[in-house]
Order: structure tokens, then C-alpha cells, then sequence
């Protein structure tokens, strides 16, 4: 949220969260991958013309 939201830099997250810069980078990719299976069957053009 904060990298794609609020326009943070992986360094400025890590640290807020306190935690290692690669473990922001991890997290992320996760997400992504999570996210792009997740969303795998849905019809984007549904959502860009509601």
C-alpha cells in the first residue's frame, strides 16, 4: 500500500516498518504474484468501462 498508494520508496518503507530493505522487495513481489493470480479471470475492460 505504502509503495503503490502513498508513493514510498522500498527504503523510506523499510524504514517505517523497521525492517530490511530486501524483505520490502520481497513482500512486494508476494503481492504481486498473489495478486496477478488472484486476478487472473477477470475481465479488465469490465473495469475500465464500468
Amino acid at each position: 500500500m505504502y509503495f503503490y498508494l502513498e508513493g514510498m520508496t522500498i527504503k523510506e518503507i523499510a524504514k517505517l516498518l523497521e525492517i530490511p530493505e530486501g524483505t520490502v522487495k520481497s513482500r512486494l513481489k508476494k503481492g504481486k504474484e498473489l495478486l496477478k493470480i488472484d486476478l487472473h479471470d477477470i475481465e479488465w475492460e469490465v473495469l475500465f468501462h464500468g
